[in-house]
């Protein structure tokens, strides 16, 4: 058997692993069986040096629980496919980490000037594999954007595929604060991780449209 083809089946492998491990976790939280707060990240707890959480809240999803998960395998299994696995693993871990920590640390400066500003936000539980998904999009549009001989339209598609993906994922949650800025972040982390490490042999080429 081929060793590229070994390895492909064992990213898929890898890739169904992780979001049945996702999907059994949230399952075990909502039952109650395991505590959120042992599992969610926050940026108080970051602070007083609980660095696991931020591993074990990406083991999460948020409601609406059945589209969180489709959406997160989806867009999984279209990045290996279009990033490979490389891409996929590196810009998940920078970009759920890379986000958190970057949108903490700007937090905690606003806070210093204003101290009352997003109070709330100090304790509040932030979970889940959002952030990933972001960065996951992010190196999928960058990887489908840089592929050779991609025309104008092709890339008119990619912006609005980005967008609308933008829309879907605000129309689940309906509500915004500034750790949403993590998606941002994450999405921007994932375009750099895909343009750092991409081979130039997987920028295929796209066939030409009339």
């Amino acid at each position: 058997m081929p060793r590229s083809f070994v390895l492909a089946r064992g990213e898929w492998a890898l890739l169904t692993t992780f979001v049945v491990v996702v999907s059994g976790m949230t399952g075990a939280e909502r039952a109650g069986l395991i505590p959120l707060s042992g599992l969610a990240e926050s940026p108080h707890a970051i602070a007083q040096a609980r660095i696991w959480l931020l591993v074990t809240s990406a083991l999460l999803v948020q409601a609406p629980y059945f589209w969180s998960v489709l959406t997160f395998g989806l867009l999984g299994a279209l990045g290996l496919a279009v990033c490979g696995g490389r891409v996929l693993w590196i810009s998940a871990l920078a970009g759920h980490i890379g986000s958190s920590l970057l949108v903490y640390a700007l937090l905690e400066a606003v806070h210093t000037v204003e101290p009352h500003a997003f109070h709330g936000l100090q304790t509040a539980p932030d979970y889940g594999v959002s952030a990933i998904s972001a960065a996951w999009l992010g190196a999928i549009a960058s990887t489908s954007w840089r592929a050779r001989d991609r025309t104008l339209r092709g890339r008119a598609a990619i912006v609005l595929a980005v967008l609308a993906m933008a829309l879907f994922g605000w129309m689940l949650r309906r509500h915004l604060s500034f750790l949403d800025l993590e998606h941002v972040v994450a999405f921007a982390i994932g375009v750099n991780i895909a343009v750092q490490l991409s081979a130039p042999g997987r920028l295929t080429k796209v066939p030409q449209t009339a």
